[in-house]
């Protein structure tokens, strides 16, 4: 199974709004079925969107910014699928998600502070590294499985770096984090892990 992930820049609001909580700081749960686009209210800063996809359809979520035309998917791939992509602020608010899929889903947005500290895992995530030395920030990452892999990293201030990692399949690659990075977003379908 192939799986993408691309950065989002706009989109084209085809479908009707999905009448949804919105609000990041109540960090809401939406829960749906099927093609949709979630309200995500009116997201003015860089978050985490947290999601969760069963069943065994293909996967695409748009994001959907208020001024914004077209966009690039955050996510392509196929069900099933949990994991967090990053978001980073853009120039007009978001204000949803469209969602492609025939699968039960479920979309969290949190904070980007919310992130777990973590320096293993096995899904798509965003996590926190623990605080480094300058002379720490070389990391050895490793990932076993298929699929494409991308890790990028993340200032404090919610501005994303260019990716560090970008391959397919088992990866094992010493990489250097730019000073200031404080989370990491990985894509990976397959157990990756940062060391020293």
């Amino acid at each position: 199974m192939r799986t993408r992930l691309v950065f989002a820049s706009a989109i084209s609001l085809a479908l009707g709004v999905l009448a949804l909580a919105p609000a990041v700081s109540a960090d809401p749960l939406l829960e749906g079925s099927g093609n949709a686009v979630a309200d995500l209210g009116s997201i003015k800063e860089s978050v985490i969107i947290d999601f969760t996809f069963t069943g065994s359809s293909s996967v695409v979520v748009t994001p959907v910014f208020s001024k914004d035309k077209r966009a690039t998917p955050w996510l392509e791939s196929g069900a099933p699928l949990t994991g967090s992509v990053f978001v980073e602020k853009h120039s007009s608010p978001l204000v949803g998600a469209k969602i492609r899929t025939t699968d039960q889903w479920t979309l969290q947005v949190s904070a980007l502070g919310s992130a777990p500290k973590a320096t293993s895992g096995s899904i798509p995530q965003v996590i926190q590294l623990p605080k480094m030395t300058r002379s720490e920030s070389s990391r050895t990452f490793t990932h076993r499985g298929r699929g494409e892999v991308v890790v990028f990293p993340i200032s404090a201030k919610g501005v994303s770096g260019f990716s560090v990692v970008n391959s397919s399949g088992n990866v094992k690659k010493k990489i250097t984090l730019p000073r200031g990075t404080k989370f990491i977003s990985v894509w990976a379908n397959g157990p990756w892990k940062f060391s020293k």
